[in-house]
């Protein structure tokens, strides 16, 4: 798989915590719930065999993220649901940056991941594992001077289920910005390279690996 393959794939998972976080905000509920499971357990995969892996090896499990991004690169008209993802996606870039220059915050988050992974095995992604990734995100990423602020209706943001499910999004956000990056990644490469990512978007998207 190509590096600009890579990118995307990293790129639609950004897109999708996004775009799930923004369901929630709004809607109270998620259409597809099945999908936060490939967001969420990417937290918990240390040592992925490549970045597909990450998330479970499933492409189509990015569907909404994969789409997300065709659509922006293929410049049609947007929306504002269109508008507010990408104010989303461009907070973490930031939000991740902070978070990967702060080495304690690094390895805090680890370790405490490394401690919810086995309920994570033995139970999926349940509420409970949600509530305690909320408890992370609020100890750790919540803490540091660049912030995510998350429009919505306000009887859904002060749900605690659906505030924990928010968080624990942004929280896989991160991770998928951070693998962005790790990829090769860079808000220039956007630009750049719109070309090259619209065409691994499409083949992405038909299922070609």
């Amino acid at each position: 798989m190509s590096t600009i393959e890579d990118q995307t794939i990293a790129i639609a998972a950004v897109l999708q915590c996004c775009r799930l976080v923004r369901e929630l905000a709004y809607e109270g509920r998620i259409e597809h719930e099945h999908l936060i499971a490939a967001n969420i357990q990417s937290l918990f995969n240390f040592d992925p065999k490549d970045t597909a892996d990450t998330f479970g090896g499933n492409i189509h499990d990015l569907n909404l993220g994969l789409e997300s991004f065709l659509k922006l690169l293929s410049g049609g008209e947007r929306q504002a649901s269109d508008t507010e993802i990408i104010r989303y996606a461009v907070n973490l870039i930031g939000v991740t940056k902070a978070f990967m220059n702060d080495s304690d915050m690094m390895r805090k988050l680890h370790q405490r991941l490394e401690t919810l992974k086995p309920a994570f095995l033995e139970h999926g992604v349940d509420d409970a594992l949600m509530t305690d990734l909320n408890q992370l995100y609020r100890e750790t990423i919540s803490t540091l001077p660049v912030r995510i602020v998350i429009n919505g209706e306000k009887r859904f943001l002060e749900e605690p289920r659906i505030a924990s499910h928010i968080r624990s999004l942004l929280l896989a956000g991160v991770r998928a910005t951070v693998l962005w990056r790790q990829v090769g990644g860079t808000r220039w490469a956007l630009l750049l390279r719109r070309g090259q990512y619209l065409k691994a978007v499409r083949k992405l998207s038909l299922g070609h690996e």
